[in-house]
C-alpha cells in the first residue's frame, strides 16, 4: 500500500478504525503496518476537518450527520483541538434555517449517543479543555429557538434532557 493508497483509505472511512477494520480488515492490516507517523494523522485529519467543514452545509438535510463526524475526529485530539471547537461553535451559532430534525439530531450529537455519553460533543468539550462556557450558550439558544414550538415533540425533549445531563456531568468533574 502506497502513502497515497493509504490516505484515500483512511478519508473513505474518516479515520475511524473501527469502520476500517471491520470493512475492510485486509487492507486495514495493511494500512496498520505502515506505521504511519502522529504528524502525517494530525494532517490529514486536518485535511478531513477542513473538507468537513467547506461542505457542512451543502446538505440541509445531513448537517447533523457532517456535525456528528467533526466531532468524533476533533475527539481524537491529533490536531490542533481548540482551533476546531472554536470553529465548531461558531458554524453551529450560524445555523438559523435548521430544521426541528436537525436541530434535534445535532442536540442529540452534543448529548453524545452512548450511555456515559464520552461520545458527545459536551464531552469532547470538556476532557480537551474547550470553550464550555460558549458552547453552552451556543447550546441554549438553540434549544430555546426551537423549544417553543416543539415541546410535546418526545425526540427533541428527550436530546434536550440528555445534552443538559451531559454538560451537568462535564461541571462537575
Amino acid at each position: 500500500m502506497t502513502l497515497d493508497e493509504a490516505k484515500e483509505f483512511y478519508f473513505q472511512y474518516y479515520g475511524f478504525s473501527f469502520h476500517m477494520g471491520r470493512e475492510e480488515p485486509a487492507r486495514y492490516n495493511t494500512f496498520m503496518m505502515l506505521e504511519l507517523s502522529p504528524d502525517t494523522l494530525r494532517q490529514w485529519d486536518e485535511e478531513l476537518l477542513e473538507e468537513l467543514f467547506r461542505h457542512l452545509e451543502d446538505d440541509p438535510g445531513r448537517i447533523w450527520a457532517r456535525h456528528g463526524t467533526i466531532i468524533k475526529i476533533i475527539g481524537r485530539n491529533r490536531c490542533d483541538s481548540l482551533q476546531y471547537m472554536i470553529r465548531l461553535l461558531d458554524e453551529m451559532a450560524a445555523m438559523d434555517s435548521l430544521d426541528l430534525l436537525n436541530a434535534t439530531l445535532i442536540i442529540e450529537n452534543m448529548a453524545g449517543r452512548t450511555a456515559d455519553m464520552k461520545d458527545g460533543g459536551a464531552a469532547v468539550f470538556f476532557r480537551l479543555g474547550g470553550p464550555v462556557s460558549r458552547m453552552n450558550e451556543i447550546m441554549e439558544h438553540m434549544i430555546e429557538t426551537f423549544k417553543e414550538n416543539n415541546e410535546t415533540d418526545q425526540r427533541f425533549a428527550g436530546a434536550v434532557r440528555r445534552y443538559r445531563q451531559a454538560y451537568r456531568k462535564g461541571l462537575s468533574k
